[in-house]
Protein backbone atom coordinates (compact mmCIF):
# COMPACT_ATOMS: atom_id res chain seq x y z
CA UNK A 1 0.00 0.00 0.00
CA UNK A 2 1.27 3.64 -0.94
CA UNK A 3 1.04 6.36 1.44
CA UNK A 4 -0.75 9.50 0.56
CA UNK A 5 2.21 11.24 0.22
CA UNK A 6 3.99 8.72 -2.15
CA UNK A 7 1.44 8.22 -4.28
CA UNK A 8 2.10 12.07 -5.04
CA UNK A 9 5.77 12.14 -4.85
CA UNK A 10 6.08 9.50 -6.68
CA UNK A 11 4.06 10.48 -9.53
CA UNK A 12 5.68 13.83 -9.17
CA UNK A 13 8.84 12.69 -9.95
CA UNK A 14 8.12 10.15 -12.60
CA UNK A 15 5.92 13.56 -14.32
CA UNK A 16 8.75 16.13 -14.03
CA UNK A 17 10.79 13.85 -16.12
CA UNK A 18 7.89 13.95 -18.35
CA UNK A 19 7.53 17.52 -18.39
CA UNK A 20 10.66 17.82 -20.44
CA UNK A 21 9.22 16.28 -23.70
CA UNK A 22 6.83 18.91 -25.00
CA UNK A 23 4.19 16.32 -25.53
CA UNK A 24 3.64 12.21 -25.65
CA UNK A 25 3.72 11.91 -29.12
CA UNK A 26 7.62 12.10 -28.99
CA UNK A 27 7.55 9.30 -26.86
CA UNK A 28 7.64 7.35 -29.91
CA UNK A 29 8.78 3.66 -28.30
CA UNK A 30 7.31 1.60 -25.35
CA UNK A 31 10.38 1.61 -23.75
CA UNK A 32 10.37 5.61 -23.02
CA UNK A 33 7.00 5.51 -22.27
CA UNK A 34 7.44 3.05 -19.59
CA UNK A 35 10.59 4.88 -18.53
CA UNK A 36 8.34 8.23 -18.00
CA UNK A 37 5.28 6.89 -16.18
CA UNK A 38 6.71 3.72 -14.99
CA UNK A 39 4.27 1.73 -12.82
CA UNK A 40 1.67 4.86 -12.71
CA UNK A 41 -0.26 3.40 -15.79
CA UNK A 42 -1.13 -0.15 -16.85
CA UNK A 43 1.11 -1.63 -19.38
CA UNK A 44 -1.63 -2.07 -21.65
CA UNK A 45 -2.33 1.54 -22.03
CA UNK A 46 1.32 2.35 -22.45
CA UNK A 47 1.90 -0.30 -25.13
CA UNK A 48 -0.75 0.63 -27.80
CA UNK A 49 -2.68 3.40 -29.45
CA UNK A 50 -6.35 2.87 -29.54
CA UNK A 51 -8.86 4.63 -32.45
CA UNK A 52 -11.72 5.96 -29.71
CA UNK A 53 -10.69 4.76 -26.53
CA UNK A 54 -13.89 5.15 -23.80
CA UNK A 55 -11.59 5.86 -20.38
CA UNK A 56 -9.09 8.05 -20.66
CA UNK A 57 -6.76 9.39 -18.37
CA UNK A 58 -5.04 12.77 -17.40
CA UNK A 59 -1.63 12.27 -17.45
CA UNK A 60 0.03 15.99 -17.92
CA UNK A 61 0.54 17.63 -14.38
CA UNK A 62 0.70 21.23 -16.69
CA UNK A 63 -2.69 20.08 -17.87
CA UNK A 64 -4.26 19.34 -14.89
CA UNK A 65 -3.16 23.08 -13.92
CA UNK A 66 -4.90 24.45 -17.15
CA UNK A 67 -7.47 22.52 -16.23
CA UNK A 68 -8.05 23.58 -12.70
CA UNK A 69 -7.30 27.72 -13.67
CA UNK A 70 -10.18 27.69 -16.47
CA UNK A 71 -12.70 25.63 -14.10
CA UNK A 72 -11.54 28.19 -11.06
CA UNK A 73 -14.16 30.70 -12.17
CA UNK A 74 -17.57 28.10 -12.61
CA UNK A 75 -16.35 26.66 -9.04
CA UNK A 76 -16.62 29.98 -7.46
CA UNK A 77 -19.75 30.84 -8.97
CA UNK A 78 -21.22 26.82 -8.47
CA UNK A 79 -23.44 26.49 -5.42
CA UNK A 80 -22.48 22.36 -4.98
CA UNK A 81 -20.03 21.52 -2.00
CA UNK A 82 -19.83 17.69 -3.58
CA UNK A 83 -18.11 16.64 -6.67
CA UNK A 84 -17.71 13.71 -8.87
CA UNK A 85 -14.77 12.70 -10.23
CA UNK A 86 -14.99 9.94 -13.41
CA UNK A 87 -11.52 7.79 -13.94
CA UNK A 88 -9.49 10.05 -12.00
CA UNK A 89 -6.44 7.90 -12.38
CA UNK A 90 -3.03 8.78 -11.01
CA UNK A 91 -5.07 11.80 -9.21
CA UNK A 92 -3.53 14.81 -10.63
CA UNK A 93 -6.86 16.65 -10.58
CA UNK A 94 -8.18 15.07 -7.68
CA UNK A 95 -5.05 17.03 -5.43
CA UNK A 96 -5.85 20.10 -6.74
CA UNK A 97 -9.98 19.25 -5.49
CA UNK A 98 -8.34 18.46 -2.13
CA UNK A 99 -6.77 21.86 -1.89
CA UNK A 100 -10.57 23.63 -2.28
CA UNK A 101 -11.21 22.55 1.26
CA UNK A 102 -13.88 25.67 1.77
CA UNK A 103 -15.49 24.54 -0.98
CA UNK A 104 -16.23 20.84 -1.72
CA UNK A 105 -17.46 19.34 1.91
CA UNK A 106 -17.18 15.78 -0.25
CA UNK A 107 -15.36 14.03 -3.42
CA UNK A 108 -16.68 11.26 -4.78
CA UNK A 109 -14.51 9.00 -6.61
CA UNK A 110 -15.70 6.42 -9.36
CA UNK A 111 -12.96 4.39 -10.80
CA UNK A 112 -12.85 2.02 -13.37
CA UNK A 113 -9.33 0.36 -13.90
CA UNK A 114 -8.64 -1.56 -11.48
CA UNK A 115 -4.85 -0.73 -11.49
CA UNK A 116 -5.54 2.26 -9.82
CA UNK A 117 -7.70 0.92 -6.81
CA UNK A 118 -5.27 0.40 -3.78
CA UNK A 119 -4.33 4.14 -4.28
CA UNK A 120 -7.78 5.49 -4.58
CA UNK A 121 -8.94 3.33 -1.64
CA UNK A 122 -5.99 4.52 0.43
CA UNK A 123 -6.94 8.09 -0.15
CA UNK A 124 -10.05 7.53 1.25
CA UNK A 125 -8.31 5.86 4.93
CA UNK A 126 -6.89 9.38 4.73
CA UNK A 127 -9.74 11.75 4.51
CA UNK A 128 -12.44 9.20 5.37
CA UNK A 129 -14.67 12.07 6.11
CA UNK A 130 -14.10 13.83 2.81
CA UNK A 131 -13.63 11.50 0.17
CA UNK A 132 -15.62 8.47 -1.15
CA UNK A 133 -14.44 5.63 -3.58
CA UNK A 134 -16.37 3.25 -5.62
CA UNK A 135 -14.85 0.88 -8.03
CA UNK A 136 -17.40 1.26 -11.29
CA UNK A 137 -18.04 1.83 -15.02
CA UNK A 138 -19.68 4.96 -14.50
CA UNK A 139 -19.61 5.83 -18.66
CA UNK A 140 -21.14 2.35 -19.03
CA UNK A 141 -23.81 2.85 -16.56
CA UNK A 142 -26.54 2.80 -19.16
CA UNK A 143 -26.09 -1.13 -18.95
CA UNK A 144 -26.17 -1.07 -14.90
CA UNK A 145 -29.69 0.56 -15.77
CA UNK A 146 -30.90 -2.21 -17.99
CA UNK A 147 -29.48 -5.27 -15.84
CA UNK A 148 -31.49 -3.66 -13.34
CA UNK A 149 -35.16 -3.63 -14.83
CA UNK A 150 -34.24 -7.15 -15.88
CA UNK A 151 -33.64 -8.32 -12.20
CA UNK A 152 -34.89 -5.50 -10.28
CA UNK A 153 -31.61 -4.78 -8.52
CA UNK A 154 -30.03 -1.71 -6.95
CA UNK A 155 -26.70 -1.73 -8.98
CA UNK A 156 -27.23 2.03 -9.68
CA UNK A 157 -28.34 2.75 -6.23
CA UNK A 158 -25.17 1.43 -4.46
CA UNK A 159 -22.80 2.85 -7.03
CA UNK A 160 -24.83 6.37 -6.98
CA UNK A 161 -25.33 5.98 -3.29
CA UNK A 162 -22.54 8.61 -1.45
CA UNK A 163 -24.63 11.73 -4.04
CA UNK A 164 -27.04 14.03 -2.98
CA UNK A 165 -30.44 14.23 -4.50
CA UNK A 166 -32.55 17.63 -5.03
CA UNK A 167 -35.30 18.16 -7.13
CA UNK A 168 -35.03 19.50 -10.74
CA UNK A 169 -36.04 23.30 -9.97
CA UNK A 170 -33.17 23.56 -7.49
CA UNK A 171 -29.68 24.44 -7.54
CA UNK A 172 -27.59 21.78 -9.51
CA UNK A 173 -27.16 19.40 -6.90
CA UNK A 174 -23.01 18.33 -7.26
CA UNK A 175 -20.60 18.83 -9.93
CA UNK A 176 -19.49 15.89 -12.32
CA UNK A 177 -15.65 16.13 -14.12
CA UNK A 178 -14.40 13.48 -16.37
CA UNK A 179 -13.02 12.85 -19.77
CA UNK A 180 -15.59 10.64 -21.96
CA UNK A 181 -14.24 9.06 -24.90
CA UNK A 182 -17.35 7.30 -25.48
CA UNK A 183 -20.57 8.96 -27.57
CA UNK A 184 -23.17 6.22 -26.42
CA UNK A 185 -22.43 7.82 -22.78
CA UNK A 186 -23.96 11.41 -24.11
CA UNK A 187 -27.19 9.20 -25.50
CA UNK A 188 -27.49 7.88 -22.29
CA UNK A 189 -27.38 11.92 -21.20
CA UNK A 190 -30.72 12.15 -23.01
CA UNK A 191 -32.01 8.87 -21.63
CA UNK A 192 -31.29 9.91 -18.20
CA UNK A 193 -33.38 13.06 -17.98
CA UNK A 194 -36.28 12.24 -20.59
CA UNK A 195 -36.99 8.70 -19.01
CA UNK A 196 -36.03 9.70 -15.30
CA UNK A 197 -33.37 7.10 -14.82
CA UNK A 198 -29.79 6.95 -13.73
CA UNK A 199 -27.52 10.22 -12.30
CA UNK A 200 -29.68 12.85 -13.60
CA UNK A 201 -32.74 11.43 -11.93
CA UNK A 202 -30.98 12.92 -8.54
CA UNK A 203 -30.88 16.52 -9.88
CA UNK A 204 -29.33 18.79 -12.36
CA UNK A 205 -25.88 17.88 -12.33
CA UNK A 206 -22.82 20.46 -13.71
CA UNK A 207 -21.17 18.48 -15.69
CA UNK A 208 -17.28 19.41 -17.10
CA UNK A 209 -16.87 17.33 -19.36
CA UNK A 210 -13.60 16.69 -21.85
CA UNK A 211 -14.18 14.72 -25.29
CA UNK A 212 -13.33 14.60 -28.74
CA UNK A 213 -13.89 17.18 -30.85
CA UNK A 214 -16.03 14.58 -33.26
CA UNK A 215 -18.68 14.31 -30.32
CA UNK A 216 -18.74 18.14 -29.38
CA UNK A 217 -19.07 19.10 -32.89
CA UNK A 218 -22.17 16.37 -33.33
CA UNK A 219 -23.87 17.43 -30.41
CA UNK A 220 -23.93 20.98 -30.63
CA UNK A 221 -23.92 21.37 -34.76
CA UNK A 222 -26.57 23.12 -36.61
CA UNK A 223 -28.75 22.26 -39.49
CA UNK A 224 -26.19 23.88 -41.89
CA UNK A 225 -23.69 21.00 -41.27
CA UNK A 226 -26.10 18.81 -43.20
CA UNK A 227 -27.82 15.71 -42.81
CA UNK A 228 -24.18 13.78 -41.88
CA UNK A 229 -24.29 15.39 -38.61
CA UNK A 230 -27.38 17.25 -37.64
CA UNK A 231 -29.54 14.67 -36.51
CA UNK A 232 -32.31 13.69 -33.65
CA UNK A 233 -29.10 13.54 -31.17
CA UNK A 234 -28.20 17.12 -32.00
CA UNK A 235 -31.91 18.44 -31.75
CA UNK A 236 -32.99 17.00 -28.04
CA UNK A 237 -29.48 17.43 -26.59
CA UNK A 238 -29.54 21.52 -27.67
CA UNK A 239 -33.01 21.14 -26.54
CA UNK A 240 -32.54 19.91 -23.06
CA UNK A 241 -29.17 21.27 -22.15
CA UNK A 242 -27.27 24.70 -21.99
CA UNK A 243 -23.83 23.81 -22.54
CA UNK A 244 -20.61 25.65 -23.43
CA UNK A 245 -17.58 25.76 -24.91
CA UNK A 246 -14.60 26.45 -22.34
CA UNK A 247 -10.74 25.63 -23.48
CA UNK A 248 -8.60 23.64 -26.03
CA UNK A 249 -6.43 20.49 -24.56
CA UNK A 250 -3.74 18.61 -26.14
CA UNK A 251 -4.33 15.19 -26.68
CA UNK A 252 -1.38 14.04 -26.27
CA UNK A 253 -1.78 14.67 -22.05
CA UNK A 254 -4.16 11.76 -22.04
CA UNK A 255 -3.50 8.15 -22.25
CA UNK A 256 -4.31 5.76 -23.59
CA UNK A 257 -2.93 7.81 -26.88
CA UNK A 258 -4.91 8.10 -29.72
CA UNK A 259 -3.91 6.33 -33.56
CA UNK A 260 -4.22 8.52 -36.66
CA UNK A 261 -7.11 8.31 -38.75
CA UNK A 262 -6.75 6.67 -41.93
CA UNK A 263 -9.38 7.83 -44.18
CA UNK A 264 -11.06 6.30 -47.58
CA UNK A 265 -11.06 8.44 -50.60
CA UNK A 266 -14.61 8.69 -50.51
CA UNK A 267 -15.03 9.10 -46.51
CA UNK A 268 -17.91 11.76 -46.13
CA UNK A 269 -15.99 12.35 -42.51
CA UNK A 270 -12.89 13.08 -43.23
CA UNK A 271 -13.69 16.81 -42.74
CA UNK A 272 -14.85 16.40 -39.53
CA UNK A 273 -12.72 14.00 -38.06
CA UNK A 274 -9.82 16.04 -39.40
CA UNK A 275 -11.00 19.04 -37.11
CA UNK A 276 -8.44 19.69 -34.23
CA UNK A 277 -7.53 15.97 -34.12
CA UNK A 278 -4.58 16.88 -31.75
CA UNK A 279 -7.24 18.16 -29.43
CA UNK A 280 -9.79 17.57 -26.59
CA UNK A 281 -12.64 20.15 -25.54
CA UNK A 282 -12.94 21.16 -22.64
CA UNK A 283 -16.98 21.90 -22.37
CA UNK A 284 -19.67 22.51 -19.79
CA UNK A 285 -23.31 20.86 -19.89
CA UNK A 286 -26.25 21.37 -17.48
CA UNK A 287 -29.64 20.78 -18.04
CA UNK A 288 -31.87 23.30 -18.87
CA UNK A 289 -33.47 25.14 -15.50
CA UNK A 290 -36.60 25.56 -17.77
CA UNK A 291 -37.26 22.30 -19.09
CA UNK A 292 -40.32 21.12 -17.42
CA UNK A 293 -41.90 25.04 -19.00
CA UNK A 294 -40.67 24.19 -22.66
CA UNK A 295 -42.27 20.39 -22.27
CA UNK A 296 -43.63 19.14 -19.00
CA UNK A 297 -42.18 16.07 -17.42
CA UNK A 298 -44.95 13.78 -18.38
CA UNK A 299 -44.32 15.08 -22.22
CA UNK A 300 -40.99 14.04 -22.43
CA UNK A 301 -41.03 10.85 -23.74
CA UNK A 302 -43.71 11.60 -26.55
CA UNK A 303 -40.95 14.60 -27.28
CA UNK A 304 -38.26 11.83 -27.35
CA UNK A 305 -40.35 10.05 -30.15
CA UNK A 306 -41.44 12.80 -31.79
CA UNK A 307 -37.83 13.95 -32.77
CA UNK A 308 -36.43 10.77 -33.13
CA UNK A 309 -39.10 9.03 -35.02
CA UNK A 310 -39.62 11.88 -37.41
CA UNK A 311 -35.71 12.17 -37.83
CA UNK A 312 -34.71 8.65 -38.96
CA UNK A 313 -34.69 10.73 -42.33
CA UNK A 314 -34.01 14.15 -41.94
CA UNK A 315 -35.53 14.40 -45.61
CA UNK A 316 -38.47 13.10 -43.77
CA UNK A 317 -41.29 15.75 -44.87
CA UNK A 318 -42.67 17.06 -42.28
CA UNK A 319 -46.83 17.79 -43.91
CA UNK A 320 -46.79 13.85 -45.19
CA UNK A 321 -45.41 12.75 -42.10
CA UNK A 322 -47.55 14.24 -39.31
CA UNK A 323 -50.97 13.54 -41.45
CA UNK A 324 -49.62 9.65 -41.05
CA UNK A 325 -50.77 10.02 -37.00
CA UNK A 326 -53.35 13.12 -37.60
CA UNK A 327 -54.95 13.00 -41.01
CA UNK A 328 -55.86 16.65 -42.61
CA UNK A 329 -53.58 18.00 -39.88
CA UNK A 330 -51.31 19.91 -42.74
CA UNK A 331 -53.47 22.73 -43.55
CA UNK A 332 -53.37 23.95 -40.28
CA UNK A 333 -49.46 24.33 -40.91
CA UNK A 334 -49.80 25.63 -44.26
CA UNK A 335 -51.84 28.75 -43.09
CA UNK A 336 -48.98 29.22 -40.05
CA UNK A 337 -47.49 32.54 -40.85
CA UNK A 338 -44.11 32.17 -38.87
CA UNK A 339 -41.32 34.15 -38.59
CA UNK A 340 -37.90 32.76 -39.08
CA UNK A 341 -35.87 34.25 -36.93
CA UNK A 342 -32.90 33.06 -35.02
CA UNK A 343 -33.09 32.52 -31.23
CA UNK A 344 -30.44 34.66 -29.22
CA UNK A 345 -27.09 33.33 -27.75
CA UNK A 346 -27.50 31.89 -24.15
CA UNK A 347 -23.98 33.39 -22.91
CA UNK A 348 -24.06 36.20 -23.95
CA UNK A 349 -20.14 36.82 -22.41
CA UNK A 350 -19.02 33.78 -24.95
CA UNK A 351 -16.54 34.94 -28.01
CA UNK A 352 -17.57 33.48 -30.66
CA UNK A 353 -14.63 33.50 -32.82
CA UNK A 354 -13.47 31.29 -29.83
CA UNK A 355 -15.60 28.80 -30.56
CA UNK A 356 -14.39 25.40 -32.27
CA UNK A 357 -15.32 25.55 -36.07
CA UNK A 358 -18.59 24.37 -37.27
CA UNK A 359 -19.72 24.71 -33.44
CA UNK A 360 -22.40 27.66 -32.71
CA UNK A 361 -23.04 29.01 -29.18
CA UNK A 362 -25.84 27.64 -26.81
CA UNK A 363 -29.05 28.99 -27.82
CA UNK A 364 -32.11 30.39 -25.74
CA UNK A 365 -34.51 27.84 -26.04
CA UNK A 366 -38.21 29.66 -25.12
CA UNK A 367 -42.22 28.78 -25.41
CA UNK A 368 -42.89 31.06 -28.01
CA UNK A 369 -44.02 30.18 -31.63
CA UNK A 370 -40.65 29.38 -33.44
CA UNK A 371 -41.82 27.78 -36.30
CA UNK A 372 -41.21 29.29 -39.99
CA UNK A 373 -43.65 29.11 -43.10
CA UNK A 374 -44.14 25.42 -43.63
CA UNK A 375 -45.08 23.91 -47.21
CA UNK A 376 -45.56 20.58 -48.76
CA UNK A 377 -41.73 20.40 -49.25
CA UNK A 378 -40.69 21.79 -45.54
CA UNK A 379 -38.40 18.65 -44.08
CA UNK A 380 -37.62 18.04 -40.47
CA UNK A 381 -34.04 18.15 -41.21
CA UNK A 382 -34.63 22.19 -42.19
CA UNK A 383 -36.15 23.35 -38.59
CA UNK A 384 -33.41 24.33 -36.04
CA UNK A 385 -34.32 22.48 -32.04
CA UNK A 386 -36.73 25.84 -31.03
CA UNK A 387 -38.46 25.24 -33.74
CA UNK A 388 -38.91 21.44 -33.54
CA UNK A 389 -40.20 21.92 -29.98
CA UNK A 390 -42.52 24.70 -31.26
CA UNK A 391 -43.34 21.98 -34.02
CA UNK A 392 -43.89 19.31 -31.36
CA UNK A 393 -45.70 21.85 -28.99
CA UNK A 394 -48.18 22.40 -31.67
CA UNK A 395 -49.05 18.66 -32.52
CA UNK A 396 -49.50 18.05 -28.87
CA UNK A 397 -51.85 20.97 -28.54
CA UNK A 398 -54.41 19.58 -31.05
CA UNK A 399 -57.71 17.79 -30.08
CA UNK A 400 -57.29 14.72 -32.12
CA UNK A 401 -53.51 13.93 -30.48
CA UNK A 402 -54.61 11.90 -27.50
CA UNK A 403 -56.85 9.33 -29.92
CA UNK A 404 -53.89 9.66 -32.28
CA UNK A 405 -52.18 6.14 -33.51
CA UNK A 406 -49.27 8.68 -32.67
CA UNK A 407 -49.39 7.16 -28.82
CA UNK A 408 -50.13 3.86 -29.39
CA UNK A 409 -46.64 3.78 -31.49
CA UNK A 410 -44.99 5.50 -28.67
CA UNK A 411 -46.27 2.66 -26.23
CA UNK A 412 -45.27 -0.13 -28.44
CA UNK A 413 -41.82 1.64 -29.12
CA UNK A 414 -41.30 1.31 -25.06
CA UNK A 415 -42.37 -2.13 -24.43
CA UNK A 416 -40.08 -3.40 -27.05
CA UNK A 417 -37.30 -1.27 -26.40
CA UNK A 418 -37.71 -2.16 -22.66
CA UNK A 419 -37.53 -5.98 -23.23
CA UNK A 420 -34.69 -5.85 -26.08
CA UNK A 421 -31.70 -3.23 -24.95
CA UNK A 422 -31.41 -0.29 -22.64
CA UNK A 423 -30.17 2.34 -25.04
CA UNK A 424 -33.65 3.62 -26.58
CA UNK A 425 -31.95 5.42 -29.63
CA UNK A 426 -30.58 1.84 -30.44
CA UNK A 427 -33.94 0.81 -31.65
CA UNK A 428 -34.43 3.84 -33.90
CA UNK A 429 -31.09 3.72 -36.43
CA UNK A 430 -30.60 6.95 -38.24
CA UNK A 431 -29.49 7.01 -41.45
CA UNK A 432 -25.37 7.55 -42.03
CA UNK A 433 -24.67 7.38 -37.92
CA UNK A 434 -21.29 8.90 -37.54
CA UNK A 435 -20.61 6.50 -34.93
CA UNK A 436 -20.89 3.47 -36.80
CA UNK A 437 -19.81 4.42 -40.25
CA UNK A 438 -16.47 5.89 -38.66
CA UNK A 439 -15.88 2.41 -37.26
CA UNK A 440 -16.78 0.76 -40.02
CA UNK A 441 -14.36 2.82 -42.26
CA UNK A 442 -11.47 2.58 -39.30
CA UNK A 443 -11.91 -1.22 -39.53
CA UNK A 444 -11.91 -1.48 -43.49
CA UNK A 445 -8.60 0.54 -43.26
CA UNK A 446 -7.36 -1.64 -40.49
CA UNK A 447 -8.34 -4.69 -43.07
CA UNK A 448 -6.85 -3.03 -45.41
CA UNK A 449 -3.47 -2.24 -43.48
CA UNK A 450 -3.71 -5.66 -42.58
CA UNK A 451 -3.98 -7.33 -45.87
CA UNK A 452 -1.12 -5.48 -47.16
CA UNK A 453 1.01 -6.44 -44.65
CA UNK A 454 0.26 -10.15 -44.66
CA UNK A 455 1.01 -10.16 -48.82
CA UNK A 456 4.31 -7.96 -47.69
CA UNK A 457 5.17 -10.76 -45.19
CA UNK A 458 4.82 -13.77 -48.07
CA UNK A 459 6.97 -12.07 -50.59
CA UNK A 460 9.85 -11.63 -48.21
CA UNK A 461 9.42 -15.09 -46.71
CA UNK A 462 12.83 -16.65 -48.52
CA UNK A 463 11.56 -19.73 -51.01
CA UNK A 464 13.32 -22.94 -49.49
Amino acid sequence: MFTFNKIFSFASKRLQFYCEYANLSKLKTRKQRKAVYGELFPQAMLNKKHNVPTHMYLANEETANLIDKQLDPFFKQSPCDTILEINPGICLLTKKLLNREKQFKKIVLIEFTSHFVDRLQEMHYLYPDRVKFKQGDFLNIRKLVHLDKIDNGTRVAELLSDLPCKEYHDDTNMILFGVVGCYQFFKHLLNSLMFGNSFLSLGRAEMYLIMPPPTYLQLTCNRDMGYLLYRSTSILFQILFEYRFIDYLPRDSFLPLQSEYCFNKKSKLKKILSIDADKLYLTRIVPRRNLHELCPPEDLRALWYFVTQNCISRRNRIIPNLEKWIPGCGARLLVNNGKSEQPPQFYTDEQLSKLPKFSPPCKVVSTADALPPINIYTEFGDLNPNQMLALFRKFRSWPEYKESSFLASLENTLLRTVTTSDDLNENLAEEEDITTETSNEIQEEINTKKSSKTKRTKKEKPSI
